[in-house]
């Protein structure tokens, strides 16, 4: 499936892409050791890298608590506050 072009800047809501599918999570190695869990919108764009994980099981154990929190999580309206300073923001892959 291909991905959308990679571009600078926020997108517009109506600039967004519908996913044509269901989302899914993928759970892939890091270098040097260890596991992250990538999540992906229907159409294979990447929505969210955690952190790392020891082990697959652990991996495994963190898409449940995302799928748990997500269920009834509020959208919380933080733009007001300075930006995460540089050391909480993940590793790219």
């Amino acid at each position: 499936m291909p991905h959308a072009p990679a571009r600078s800047g926020p997108l517009k809501v109506a600039e967004i892409p519908r996913p044509t599918g269901p989302g899914k999570f993928e759970i892939v190695r890091v270098d040097g050791g260890g596991f992250r869990i990538r999540m992906l919108d229907g159409n294979g764009a990447v929505l969210a890298l955690s952190r790392d994980y020891p082990d697959i099981a652990a991996a495994v154990e963190g898409v449940e608590a995302v799928r748990e929190c997500a269920a009834a999580a509020h959208i919380s309206d933080e733009t007001g506050r300075s930006p995460a300073p540089e050391s909480l923001t993940p590793p790219r892959p």
